[in-house]
């Protein structure tokens, strides 16, 4: 028999949250607020198809960054929906904003017109760089399209047909990852 979460009042879905108490993470970002986040979702992306699991979790990531650091800014003088409304929104609206402002959406075979050239020496010491970055780099989906876009150079339209997603979404895939991947490095 699975186990629900027992919402009592806001006070107390805060403090569960607080001790990742994950039937209350899962009450939150995937059974009682789905429809608010979709409709957030929607709203702020103005239409355009971007993968709904992935910006929840991204939100989710973003909440309990740093020990719920957003959790803890909570006002309880309002109530937990309209928050959770307001900070998911801006949260939804800002990942699109930066998916546009993006300036990572050149494939690595562009970089030849920009007159730039490697010594096959160099080439071969970045792929072996890069290879054993991401030996270990979670989920594998991501890990699998950094290297068809770094190791391999193969055209998005091909990597977007082999995940599934759209090219906007995979563009979308990859900047998260690369940002993960910078702070793993830091």
């Amino acid at each position: 028999m699975a186990k629900h979460y027992k919402y009592r009042d806001d006070n107390q879905l805060i403090i569960d949250l607080l001790k990742n108490d994950s039937l209350a993470i899962f009450y939150v970002f995937y059974n009682h607020f789905n429809s608010l986040l979709k409709y957030n979702v929607i709203k702020a992306t103005k239409g355009k198809v971007l993968d709904y699991s992935d910006l929840v979790q991204d939100l989710y990531l973003y909440i309990s960054n740093n020990n719920w650091e957003k959790l803890r800014r909570y006002d309880s003088s309002m109530p937990f929906v309209n928050w959770f409304s307001v900070v998911s929104y801006r949260f939804f609206k800002d990942s699109v904003r930066s998916m546009i402002d993006s300036v990572d959406k050149m494939p690595i075979s562009h970089i030849e017109n920009n007159n730039i050239s490697f010594s096959s020496n160099e080439i071969d010491t970045f792929t072996m760089d890069v290879k054993n970055i991401l030996k270990d780099f979670e989920p594998p989906r991501d890990k699998s399209i950094l290297e068809a876009f770094l190791l391999k150079d193969e055209e998005p339209s091909v990597i977007a047909t082999r995940f599934g997603v759209t090219i906007d979404n995979l563009y979308n895939i990859k900047r998260r990852a690369l940002v993960r991947l910078r702070k793993k490095l830091v």
